[in-house]
């Protein structure tokens, strides 16, 4: 396991470089999440209703609040390493190497998100503490206990979904531009923006026959209180399965890309 520590050390250190960018991703994580709040505010008092798309208004405030920390803390950013190693070459390295690159990533991803995220938990206590004295939102332990539970299996699932995606590297050149456009298309469906009640019931229901929701509006929904006991154990059943299939689909299509595979640079 010494490789992989050295791993996380080094995502770590990457991640303490350059404090400027740190900062400057923080930052831009409000800007969203005053907009909404104000957005949410207008029409909570617009319409004069008290819940709307099934949470009241301290219950929207707060997803919203925790929706710009939850984002930052799952998504990985994985799509554009495994990208770079596959055009630059970089990826023969650890092809001749006593190492599991897919687990070295892991542990480096993990090293990288080490500070964000413990910034966003304290964030988000931030947030409630905040919506429990302005507006009365209430939380117990029991929802907090079962987010962190859902909250890092959404980080493996996320991961995996974009590492899935990133195999497409293997047959296609430029794929840059696919991947933010991705992102954004994932981001909106997954809940990252606004619960996705908001498209209706229908799509809420197709939609839980796929691993999208569950990487953020799941996690959310958990921690609002919009979630019942139930639908927690079934939610932290369907993530589990759904990191299994990913995983396994994408190992498969890992070692058929590996044999397509020609390194000409690193």
């Amino acid at each position: 396991m010494l490789k992989y520590q050295a791993s996380f050390l080094m995502g770590l250190e990457r991640s303490l470089e350059y404090r400027f960018e740190f900062f400057i991703n923080i930052i831009s994580t409000f800007f969203p999440i005053i907009i909404q709040v104000f957005l949410w505010f207008a029409i909570y008092s617009g319409t004069g209703q008290g819940q709307m798309y099934g949470y009241s208004l301290p219950q929207m405030l707060a997803y919203v609040a925790i929706a710009g920390a939850v984002g930052k803390f799952v998504v990985t950013g994985i799509e554009y390493m495994v990208n770079e190693d596959i055009h630059s070459g970089g990826l023969a390295v650890f092809l001749v190497k006593p190492v599991k690159y897919v687990r070295f990533r892991i542990f480096q991803v993990m090293g990288e998100k080490f500070t964000s995220s413990i910034t966003m938990l304290i964030f988000t206590a931030a947030v409630i503490a905040v919506l429990r004295i302005s507006v009365g939102f209430e939380i117990n332990f029991w929802n907090i206990l079962s987010f962190i539970i859902a909250l890092l299996l959404a980080a493996f699932l996320n991961f995996y979904i974009f590492f899935l995606v990133s195999i497409s590297a293997f047959w296609l050149t430029e794929v840059g531009r696919f991947f933010h456009a991705l992102q954004v298309i994932i981001m909106v469906i997954s809940g990252g923006v606004f619960p996705i009640s908001v498209f209706g019931e229908g799509y809420v229901a197709v939609s839980r026959y796929f691993p999208f929701q569950y990487t953020t509006y799941f996690p959310i929904g958990v921690l609002t209180g919009a979630v019942n006991t139930t639908e927690i154990y079934t939610g932290i059943f369907l993530q589990i399965v759904w990191i299994i299939i990913l995983w396994l689909v994408s190992n498969v299509l890992w070692r058929v890309g590996l044999k397509r595979y020609v390194a000409v640079g690193g």
